[in-house]
């Protein structure tokens, strides 16, 4: 599942926007937590969940989703709703990572703390580790490269001290070993980007986009500051076309 810190919030916005997303099944989870969380029973629950669906797809077919829809609400009643306001970064820990050598490892370091730390918070017997997939964390760290540089990169902030990794030859898991008390200088609310959310923070072009919050690189090459990602960009400059057409239609039959 996507890393989400507010799962109500997340599925009132998807609930109030009719949108299904990317990832149908962990959208359909998060919004039958969310009716359940608010009194509905369990029928309740899985009849208000295929309308938001339809809403989202009028032509979907329930049957065809039925399965998905059963292990959506499955799931919603296993697992409690995620409610964390940010993740903070204090002082002491940020110092510990700046003070690596590169910025690859900086970023690495600065998301597998921001994921501990959320895991912390999630599962209080999880001790700082770190269980997601390696490809995910690279991809959450804005990091491109190869295997054997990744695994350098593990090696070194095992021999500084840390992170820590686990004893059983087939877990891949690391536990985080520099999360240390201090005053908060940071805040982490979303988990996209994490790497370029560090690289922001210390200055270097990045920004955060106005529409989805996502933080991106800058183009400085487009002689202006960027307020919204490719992506948003192309979906609001699509509504205001539409927006414009649907004035001149108007226009017109007033005039006629």
């Amino acid at each position: 599942m996507t890393i989400v810190l507010n799962e109500h919030d997340w599925a009132k916005e998807r609930i109030d926007t009719r949108t299904l997303g990317k990832k149908p099944f962990e959208t359909l989870s998060r919004v039958s937590k969310y009716y359940l969380d608010y009194g509905y029973g369990k029928k309740e629950a899985r009849k208000a969940t295929e309308q938001f669906l339809l809403q989202c797809e009028p032509t979907a077919s329930i049957p065809k989703w039925a399965d998905t829809l059963e292990l959506a609400l499955t799931r919603a009643l296993k697992y409690d709703a995620i409610q964390i306001d940010g993740i903070g970064i204090t002082a002491p820990e940020m110092a510990r990572i700046d003070a690596l050598e590169g910025k690859q490892i900086r970023r690495l370091a600065f998301t597998l703390l921001c994921l501990a730390k959320y895991w912390n918070l999630v599962n209080p017997n999880c001790d700082s580790w770190v269980n997601n997939k390696d490809s995910e964390i690279m991809r959450m760290a804005n990091i491109n490269t190869s295997i054997k540089r990744q695994s350098l990169m593990y090696y070194t902030l095992n021999e500084l001290g840390m992170v820590q990794f686990s004893r059983r030859v087939d877990n891949t898991n690391v536990k985080v070993c520099f999360i240390e008390d201090g005053d908060t200088i940071m805040t982490i609310t979303d988990f996209r980007n994490l790497g370029y959310q560090y690289l922001k923070y210390h200055g270097e072009p990045y920004f955060e986009c106005a529409n989805c919050g996502l933080v991106i690189k800058q183009n400085t090459s487009a002689g202006r500051k960027l307020k919204y990602c490719p992506e948003c960009a192309i979906e609001i400059q699509t509504q205001q076309k539409v927006n414009f057409v649907m004035r001149q239609r108007f226009k017109d039959r007033l005039q006629n």
